[in-house]
């Protein structure tokens, strides 16, 4: 017959055997430590989470997994694409209430291939931006910026100089990176 009874003694388990292959030491678990970091800082880089991770826990892990950590953090903080462009629509809708005159067009093609729709652009305008274009010199400047992601997309951005000299933003539009 068993008796359950109390132990009371030290711990002596050898901690220094632990490493960073541990199955507890899973993405999700990692990644809540990194949130914070990822929270305070954009541009968190894959180096500082090994470095963070190190820190709290005593242990390196691979870059490997840092990596898919660093995913993770980023997903749980600002949301993963595919939701992003979900939502896409409905924040257009919501820039055309609340600015009266905001200007919107999208481009939406039906591929027969994978009965979904393919986003070509957006592009959008404000209204407040249509009225001040008067008031600018006659020359617009288009630039654009790589959207890093899963989907290869640029941010382009029409800007015009105003009376005061300063930079006046006109329009914007998301658009694929390959041109036709």
């Amino acid at each position: 017959m068993w008796i359950v009874g109390k132990y009371i003694c030290t711990h002596t388990c050898d901690m220094n055997t632990f490493n960073g292959n541990h199955f507890n030491l899973n993405v999700d678990l990692i990644s809540l430590v990194l949130i914070p970091h990822i929270e305070s800082s954009i541009r968190y880089k894959i180096k500082e989470c090994i470095t963070s991770f190190h820190q709290v826990y005593g242990c390196t892990i691979t870059k490997r997994k840092a990596f898919l950590v660093h995913k993770r953090s980023f997903e749980i903080v600002y949301g993963n694409w595919d939701k992003s462009f979900a939502a896409l629509p409905r924040y257009m809708a919501a820039l055309q209430y609340f600015n009266l005159g905001t200007v919107v067009e999208w481009k939406l093609e039906w591929s027969p291939g994978i009965q979904k729709f393919i986003f070509r652009y957006l592009f959008w305008a404000f209204k407040s931006a249509i009225d001040g274009f008067v008031h600018c010199r006659p020359v617009i400047y288009i630039d654009n910026t790589h959207v890093y992601g899963k989907y290869d997309i640029k941010l382009l951005i029409a800007v015009a100089v105003d009376a005061n000299g300063s930079i006046f933003p006109l329009a914007f539009a998301i658009c694929a990176n390959e041109s036709q």
